[in-house]
């Protein structure tokens, strides 16, 4: 939708082929009886500004909402009991070294061990590093299981063993690049002006489907058609032919692949197999969530916004979000409240409401019956960046070149993120017109264009 987005405004006719029964992906929000249920993400990075950007662009701009001030501060879940994250960290880094030297989460050995970031030279090597190679080299063994791979498995459901730094995290190796210590960068950040948003994360009055369908709106000189399944994109003299599954042919001169890796893999087969090559081992892993709605009378007090499960715990839970406490409006009255629990990525889970219930109750002694549940499964779920993934793109992008007219955006090349597939899909509308010498003023008019 960013891509057809940004084509309508420089006056391209667009086609946009979706293959569910609505827009926005997984990004989509359901009030039942007067809660307010996440079906895929539940806030935004706001410092990145692409959200925060497009939102005052379809007028939303007076709905973004801040955490509550009560939902400050998370937990960990670690050695049978909950330890609050140390005060003042970037992610995972310390930008305050009291509060993380009095920690019960780590032993002394471990805030010790922390420390030599002050002292470990940058490191110069070109290569791709793992997340979790970067953290143990920086930042110690007990930063990495007890902080940083909880934390980050919530974000990116993904091993940071495997985990691409330079793909999924640039703003680490960025910081070392600049400042040599993590610490030191963190401890400047800290100081920086403060953004629009006083919080980092932040939302939307009625749920993050108000973006998404404020966006669906704006498209109004559009062709959408959703349950359009693409089974093939062909290239010819004049540019491409966009085969639809239920039959029919679209010939057009640009195309935006907004899809999934392994299905851009496919559809690329024939129009550029070394860019299909290049791409086919990004993959994508199964993720789930469970959201329970309880009488707040019947739970035990609960502290900040949830906490994260280390994988070490071998928990199936993962983490749990305090929804009701994090965000206004979550829940019809005051008497209720939102938790949501995400299951671990990959597993199969029988009964996942019943298993959420009996970790909650293992973990923060809450017993109750939930008043209603929800649980959403998406099979075809996060992206999983490996060490090399910007090498792959690139390859994918040297292929493209001599395909003039096609760009792949989205969460399966670019970042997973809400601003950084904002960013990509208007980055891919440029790419497109660019490569037919349509100026970004919009004028002359932009030809046809097909967005997927």
């Amino acid at each position: 939708m960013s891509a057809a987005h940004r084509l309508q405004e420089a006056g391209a006719r667009v086609v946009l082929l979706e293959k569910a029964a609505r827009l926005g992906g997984i990004v989509q929000t359901a009030v039942e009886d007067g809660f307010v249920v996440e079906g895929g993400p539940d806030s935004f990075v706001a410092a990145k500004g692409q959200v925060l950007d497009l939102a005052e662009e379809l007028g939303l701009g007076g709905e973004v909402i801040a955490a509550n001030e009560e939902s400050r501060g998370s937990f960990v879940w670690w050695d049978g009991r909950l330890h609050p994250l140390p005060g003042g960290l970037l992610l995972m880094v310390p930008s305050r070294l009291a509060p993380f030297l009095r920690s019960s989460l780590l032993s002394w050995r471990g805030r010790v061990e922390a420390l030599k970031d002050l002292f470990v030279p940058r490191s110069f090597a070109q290569d791709d590093e793992s997340l979790g190679s970067f953290v143990r080299r920086r930042l110690g063994r007990e930063v990495l299981e007890r902080i940083a791979e909880p934390l980050i498995a919530g974000i990116h459901a993904a091993d940071p063993e495997t985990m691409s730094l330079r793909a999924s995290f640039p703003r680490f190796l960025e910081m070392e690049e600049r400042h040599r210590s993590l610490i030191l960068a963190a401890r400047r950040a800290a100081i920086a002006p403060p953004t629009a948003v006083s919080s980092h994360f932040a939302s939307f009055r009625l749920g993050m489907g108000q973006l998404t369908g404020a966006l669906a709106a704006a498209l109004g000189e559009i062709d959408v058609r959703t349950n359009a399944d693409v089974n093939g994109v062909e290239a010819t003299d004049a540019g491409f032919v966009v085969s639809l599954e239920e039959g029919g042919r679209i010939s057009v001169p640009m195309v935006v692949m907004a899809v999934p890796a392994p299905v851009a893999t496919r559809l690329l087969g024939s129009v550029s197999p070394e860019a299909s090559a290049a791409i086919s081992g990004i993959g994508q892993v199964r993720n789930q969530a469970v959201t329970l709605a309880y009488r707040s009378d019947q739970l035990p007090a609960l502290r900040g916004s949830g906490f994260v499960v280390p994988s070490t715990h071998g928990s199936v839970v993962r983490g749990v979000s305090y929804l009701s406490r994090k965000w206004e409006g979550r829940v019809p009255t005051s008497d209720s409240t939102l938790l949501r629990v995400f299951l671990a990525a990959g597993r199969s889970v029988e009964n996942p409401v019943e298993t959420a219930r009996t970790e909650l109750a293992s973990m923060v002694g809450v017993t109750a019956e939930p008043t209603d549940s929800w649980v959403r499964t998406h099979h075809e779920g996060l992206h999983r960046y490996t060490v090399g993934h910007m090498e792959r793109i690139a390859a994918a992008e040297r292929a493209l070149a001599s395909s003039p007219g096609i760009a792949l955006a989205g969460a399966g090349f670019y970042g997973v993120g809400l601003n950084e597939c904002i960013e990509s899909g208007r980055a891919a509308a440029e790419s497109v017109m660019l490569s037919h010498g349509v100026r970004q003023s919009g004028a002359p008019r932009c030809p046809d264009a097909w967005s997927r």
